[in-house]
């Protein structure tokens, strides 16, 4: 379901929010709303519109007792609002490729880039993306690592920092940490045993972790 907000002209480049509505409310929904207005600080300068403190819509009725997936469509100002029911995809391998020059710092609606690095996963289900050596995000989520003494640790160069992973770093629930490809093989230097995606709709820990035997 859409909702289209008056004056929708596409004059600039449209970034997007995807917000988690479960358990009758919506989830972390001040860090979304100040990533929106960073970014477009960022892009556009001072726009003089300050969302308030209720910026998103109803979810609709018929949704309401679901997991749903709300998008919000942006430039200078929101333009379209979409919601759809949610459930995660099953991921239990990953890949490791190169990601090249890759800049994603900035939520664009536009994802051919990380679209094309996910095609290279071959056999597996999803992309871990190396950028100068290190590790980064997959194609859709930031990445949380489990170590056998209990720790979570992060890359601490992520190609997007997302609203989840800024809530868990805040919260010291998780160490940002200089990752390599190495770091993810077993008997690595950091004891790193499986990996966890997240991002605003994949809390941590609401799917299955990833066993390092299968990152490759």
């Amino acid at each position: 379901m859409t909702q289209t907000l008056p004056n929708m002209t596409q004059k600039y480049p449209l970034f997007i929010e995807t917000v988690r509505w479960s358990d009758g409310h919506y989830h972390l929904t001040e860090l979304h709303r100040q990533r929106l207005d960073r970014t477009r600080r960022e892009v556009f300068g001072p726009t003089g519109e300050t969302l308030p403190p209720d910026w998103l819509p109803p979810v609709p009725d018929e949704m309401k007792d679901l997991t749903v997936k709300c998008r919000v469509k942006y430039d200078t100002s929101i333009r379209t609002v979409e919601f759809e029911p949610y459930s995660p995809k099953k991921v239990s391998s990953l890949k490791l490729v190169d990601g090249g020059g890759i800049d994603y710092h900035l939520k664009y609606n536009d994802r051919t880039a990380l679209s094309e690095l996910s095609k290279m996963r071959g056999d597996a289900d999803e992309v871990i993306i190396i950028k100068n050596g290190l590790i980064t995000d997959t194609s859709y989520s930031n990445l949380v690592f489990a170590t056998e003494n209990g720790q979570f640790l992060t890359p601490d160069r992520p190609l997007l920092r997302g609203v989840m992973l800024s809530h868990l770093t805040t919260a010291g629930k998780v160490i940002p940490t200089r990752l390599r490809p190495e770091d993810l093989r077993p008997g690595n230097r950091y004891g790193i045993r499986c990996a966890f995606m997240i991002n605003a709709m994949i809390p941590l820990g609401s799917t299955p972790p990833i066993d390092i035997r299968n990152i490759y």
